[in-house]
């Protein structure tokens, strides 16, 4: 820690915790939004299931792995909190354009902007948190993050499908209420205007003090390379990780409408409920789990509650082959509660295991590592499900494409535990 500057207040972190947990989640929703209502965006749109899964998801992660490194580099070296303000100004912006696109291209760049304020308000929120926070205190505050991104699925479901049927009914009634603007349109506009006194909070934020920081200006590639024993497996993991998370965002809902005849409303509440019980449940139990194997098998033992939930997705990836709504959600239950934990235990182990100056760079790879993932593993479930028959094939496609990523991710998050008995002492060492 740095000698002559001490943390911020408990009232300065906790109003900045609570604030980057918030536009976690305002970002969470917005990108879930879009994955809700793509049914009817496809439709509208004219669009195939190849080209609404590539302006979904390959878009917007093609674009925030593109520029993940260069916004991580900026972390290590800028004010973070600006970075967080102009993020979350273009995120708005990016919903404005999705309320009007026109077609693919419009739709796909909007995902892309998207994408892009993720590359700087990821990396900028996690490293503001853990100078925020003293190590004893910050594996719980970093999960606020993620936690936020856990509501925000939530609040995408439910916000989208329940307020999509009520715009619906109104548009219904009166075409002109919403000015003129189809259901689905009136959902991102809605979305886009009520973020905005939220964003205007950022600007009471002050920029911490880095702490931990062995020198000035951010550190080299050469002294993170000292860590690719528990970096380069971890971020195998999140590829493949993350490429579960992203293809089940996309194609839950759908199947859900193509396989068992619901619609967005039937849905919402229950899909709401899961999404937020089992993901918050399984965020607010990363940290205790992390503490928990810490002490029990030292720092090499802290992945081990992240590859053993990894595992647990594999079978509960099969839930679109379900012969019911119930079991489907049974499903959908283990698996939002095991990748939450799979996802955010990484995220806390690189706040403790790697340096303040290379955290920004770290978190850089960690998006590009994530970008991977969703960029290929939505079109490969289009593209599966396409050539096992169609529609009615997209709970094989879904299983057969999340059962393999869900065993890689585990293999790719137990062999970090090998950095942890070889150096994990001296790289906690260094960090504090």
């Amino acid at each position: 820690m740095n000698a002559t500057t001490e943390y911020p207040s408990p009232g300065r972190a906790r109003f900045a915790q609570y604030l980057l947990g918030t536009l976690a989640l305002l970002s969470a929703m917005d990108a879930g939004i879009v994955a809700l209502l793509l049914e009817p965006i496809k439709h509208d749109l004219g669009l195939t299931d190849m080209q609404a899964g590539i302006a979904n998801s390959t878009s917007y992660a093609a674009a925030y792995g593109l520029l993940s490194l260069p916004m991580g580099l900026l972390v290590d070296r800028t004010n973070r909190v600006r970075l967080v303000f102009l993020a979350m100004l273009l995120w708005c912006a990016s919903l404005g354009l999705a309320a009007a696109a026109t077609g693919f291209w419009t739709l796909a760049l909007a995902k892309a902007i998207m994408g892009t304020a993720t590359a700087a308000l990821l990396p900028s929120a996690l490293s503001l948190l853990g100078d925020y926070f003293a190590p004893e205190r910050r594996a719980s505050a970093t999960a606020t993050y993620p936690l936020g991104s856990i509501l925000g699925g939530a609040a995408a479901v439910l916000i989208g499908g329940l307020g999509f049927d009520a715009l619906g009914e109104i548009h219904a009634a009166d075409p002109q209420v919403l000015a003129g603007l189809a259901p689905w349109r009136a959902v991102f506009a809605l979305a886009a205007i009520a973020a905005l006194p939220i964003i205007g909070l950022i600007l009471f934020m002050r920029e911490p003090e880095r702490m931990e920081a062995r020198e000035e200006g951010g550190g080299t590639w050469r002294e993170l390379w000292v860590y690719r024993d528990f970096l380069i497996p971890l971020l195998g993991g999140v590829v493949f990780l993350t490429g579960l998370s992203t293809s089940f965002t996309t194609w839950a809902a759908p199947a859900l409408m193509r396989l068992y005849g619901q619609q967005p409303g039937d849905f919402a509440g229950w899909y709401a409920a899961v999404t937020l019980g089992g993901g918050a449940v399984g965020v607010a139990a990363s940290g205790r789990l992390v503490d928990w194997a810490r002490r029990g098998g030292g720092y090499s033992a802290v992945m081990i509650p992240a590859a053993l939930s990894a595992l647990a997705c594999a079978p509960a990836s099969t839930m679109a082959m379900a012969p019911s709504v119930t079991l489907f959600a049974v499903g959908m239950i283990i698996f939002q509660l095991a990748g939450a934990i799979a996802i955010v235990v990484p995220v806390i182990a690189i706040n403790f295991r790697i340096p303040n100056e290379l955290r920004g760079r770290t978190f850089g790879l960690y998006v590009i590592s994530a970008a991977v993932g969703g960029s290929l593993s939505a079109p490969a479930i289009a593209t599966l499900s396409a050539f096992l028959g169609g529609d009615a094939m997209l709970g094989r496609a879904m299983a057969g494409v999340g059962v393999p990523l869900a065993l890689l991710a585990s293999v790719c998050l137990a062999m970090t535990m090998r950095s942890g008995r070889k150096h994990g002492i001296k790289a906690m060492s260094a960090a504090s």
